[in-house]
């Protein structure tokens, strides 16, 4: 397997793929020219965003001297409002516009952790931490209500899934799936895709045929029907979470359109029996 990488100098040349087109549309992702300071990514929240302690969102720079604990980010944000973010930082920037499309629901996994975190302690990771870490980094939403296309996916019946019933990906009907990326660490990844990478779906069960409203107001419906699942307990562990090799996503990335593709059993590995 490939070790992850990364650019290190500014670029948008990856996001003429497939798996940016919704950041592009939302963010014109695509158009900067150069790494976004903490003003400008600011001026990307649809409004005044505040956490659920009624504090206003602030992205701010994180120095190299700074270095939060994962409780200490967590605890810092709920408190203040205001988001670390590290300069010249893929992970940071996606993490920010994370922000910007799915405000509800980074404010309830913030207050989520924020939660556990009084009520337990911070020696021990609860479940729920380690799901909301997860999904958060790794997440990606889907929304349909075809249990033959969802039934293919948990089995890991990758040909059923992405060639067999490609055409119903994307589709705004009522048999077909929407797809919504959330997690920033797959954005970040996506920079350079490499075999082996994957991320984590969670299912929202609606229609499908909320894809042919404009992007914006897809958006913010799935960002409320996912804070109000995370407030309902959907991740109090990793059990409705499954596992998505994101190069195979139709649609995503050129290399799939041979399906060839599909035959890498490293990659598209079939479902362990333990």
């Amino acid at each position: 397997m490939k070790k992850f990488e990364t650019f290190t100098e500014w670029t948008t040349s990856f996001a003429d793929q497939g798996c940016y087109d919704h950041i592009n549309r939302m963010t014109a992702f695509d158009e900067w020219a150069g790494w976004p300071s903490c003003e400008a990514l600011q001026t990307l929240q649809p409004d005044e965003l505040k956490n659920l302690n009624n504090k206003t969102i602030q992205f701010v720079p994180q120095s190299a001297e700074q270095d939060y604990s994962a409780v200490a980010y967590e605890e810092y944000i709920y408190e203040t409002g205001k988001v670390p973010t590290r300069a010249k930082s893929w992970h940071d920037i996606f993490g920010a516009l994370s922000w910007c499309m799915f405000p509800n629901t980074k404010a309830t996994i913030n207050k989520l952790h924020y939660d556990d975190i009084k009520q337990l302690g911070t020696q021990n990771r609860s479940s729920l931490r380690n799901a909301l870490t997860l999904f958060d980094e790794c997440g990606v939403v889907l929304v349909t209500n075809n249990q033959t296309l969802l039934n293919a996916l948990k089995q890991h019946q990758w040909q059923q899934a992405f060639i067999e019933l490609r055409d119903l990906w994307h589709q705004p009907s009522a048999d077909g799936v929407a797809v919504y990326q959330f997690g920033h660490a797959n954005y970040e990844m996506l920079t350079k895709p490499y075999i082996g990478l994957t991320g984590k779906w969670l299912v929202i069960e609606a229609s499908a045929e909320i894809a042919g409203l404009p992007l914006n107001v897809q958006y913010r419906m799935v960002d409320q029907k996912l804070a109000t699942a995370l407030k309902n307990g959907v991740l109090n562990d990793n059990s409705n979470l499954y596992p998505l090799p994101l190069m195979g996503v139709p649609k995503w990335l050129d290399a799939n359109e041979d399906f060839s593709f599909y035959d890498n059993t490293d990659y598209f590995r079939p479902k362990s029996d333990k």
